[in-house]
Order: C-alpha cells, then structure tokens, then sequence
C-alpha cells in the first residue's frame, strides 16, 4: 500500500490529537492548512502528509465553542477524540496545555533534526513570530515554571485574540475600524480575575481599538445589557475632544460577533467592578 494513503487511514492516537489540538490553538488560522511551515513540520514527525494533518486540526475546529471555522470543516463523523480534546481542555486549561505543548515540543524538535524538508512557501506565506516553532522553543529552556507559565500565556492569549478576530470579522465593535493591529481583544471580564477557562472564552471579549480598550479598562465606558454603550459621566467631562471620542458613541449599539455574543454575566461584573468604581 502506497506509504501516503497509508498515513491518512491510520488513526489518530491520543497523543498526535493532543499534539494537532495544540497546533489549533497556536497558530493563526491562516497558518492551520497544508501549507502551514509548522503543520508541515508536525507530519514530518507523525510520517502523515501534511494534508491529513490540517484535516484533523479542522475537525478538531469543527468541535470549538469559541469561533467557527470560517467555511473549513473536518469530516462529518471525525474521531471521537475530536470533541473529547476539548472536554480535557475545559477541565483544567493551563495543565492540559502544559502536557500538549510537551508532546508538540519533542515532535517540532525532532523534526527539525531528523531531515525536514517544508515544501516552498508562497510569497505572501510566513512562519510568524507566534507559531509554535517560537514558542516551543521558548518552553524548552524554562526558569523554573515562570517562563512555562508565561508561554502557556501568551499562547491562551493568542488563542482568545484570534477567536475575537474571526467572530468579529476583524472589525472594532464601537468604531468599526479594521487595521487588525490597531485592534485589541479586550477581556470584559480582567484576566487576572478571571478563570482559566473565563480567559479564553470568546463570550468575556470585545474586540476594539487601543483607545477604546483602554477606555473600557478604565471603566470610562461600558455596555449594557442591549449591547449599548454607556459613558461614565462621573469619570468623563463633557468637552468637544470628549464628546467627539466617547459621548458620540453613548447609547449605540456594538456590532455583535458571529457567535459567542458578550455574556451578560461577564458585563454585569465589568458594570460593578469596574465602570462603578474610581478610575484606575
């Protein structure tokens, strides 16, 4: 049997689940297909083609709550192991991410050993700086826990940006601006108040530009339970440059990502904690 049809027919074990559910989680969708410098290098470990690996990790998008797959999807009937991911993951995200990342490790640093040839990338293709080569590299030398806890970080937070990016197609919800690095995946929730799994949750987000995020961080401004917005009058004077910046967006409505709409939970500890309180 020819060695290619061979590796797609193949199933997956738990291991390279974990290994292509961290890649998911890493990379940036654009970076997720067959042409993905990093998915190539993780079937060169797996002796899979790098097709059938950017299938698992579209079957294992298909089972992701926090954004869709942008018109890719896996098999209808994938590997159970596709949604049980997820269930491991929701358990305990830090520690799951933990172990994932030790496996991607070794299989990303074998590769790059043992022969790995990535096929071409096009000219407008790219290995970014956040992709799991990075950030891989950055774990295999740990100070202690700090710099683990950092990077396991860094890579949940990654993962909330880009599924605030894709719900809210690359759009601020109160300006509408769509220069994605001037955007902020902004927490409504703050991530030091919130839980593992509160942090990546698409639903304790808002993507805005960097004046309104630090607005709404500063509980200047906030939304209501209509998805309105609300400026503190007690924290902001009425001048021309005020009224132009916030009071001009008072009571409108935020453009509402494709799913995962602001949980009113998470908006009602933002109205208490934050937009009630003194300025930070």
């Amino acid at each position: 049997m020819n060695v290619n049809v061979a590796s797609r027919r193949r199933n997956w074990s738990r291991e390279e689940t974990m290994m292509a559910f961290a890649l998911y989680i890493v990379l940036e969708p654009r970076e997720c297909d067959d042409n993905g410098l990093d998915v190539q290098r993780l079937a060169s470990f797996l002796n899979r083609t790098p097709a059938s690996v950017a299938l698992k990790i579209w079957n294992i998008a298909a089972h992701d709550a926090n954004r869709s797959a942008q018109g890719k999807a896996g098999m209808k009937h994938g590997s159970k192991l596709d949604s049980q991911v997820w269930r491991w993951y929701a358990e305990n995200p830090d520690a799951f991410m933990a172990e994932c990342l030790d496996l991607l490790q070794h299989a990303l640093l074998q590769a790059n050993k043992h022969h790995f040839h990535p096929a071409p990338l096009a000219s407008d293709r790219y290995s970014p700086l956040e992709t799991a080569t990075k950030l891989i590299l950055d774990k295999h030398n740990p100070e202690g826990g700090e710099r683990e806890t950092t990077t396991i970080q860094r890579i949940n937070q990654s993962y909330f940006r880009n599924s605030l990016l894709l719900n809210y197609q690359c759009t601020c919800c109160i300006t509408g601006m769509q220069i994605p690095s001037m955007l902020i995946a902004s927490h409504i929730k703050p991530w030091k108040a919130s839980t593992p799994t509160e942090k990546t949750a698409a639903s304790n987000g808002l993507l805005l530009n960097a004046f309104h995020d630090r607005a709404f961080d500063q509980g200047l401004i906030s939304i209501d339970d209509d998805y309105c917005i609300m400026v503190n009058h007690d924290k902001v004077r009425r001048s021309p440059i005020n009224d132009q910046w916030l009071y001009a967006f008072e009571d409108q409505k935020i453009t509402l990502p494709s799913i995962r709409r602001p949980s009113h939970e998470f908006i009602e500890y933002h109205h208490k904690h934050i937009f009630l309180t003194d300025a930070a």
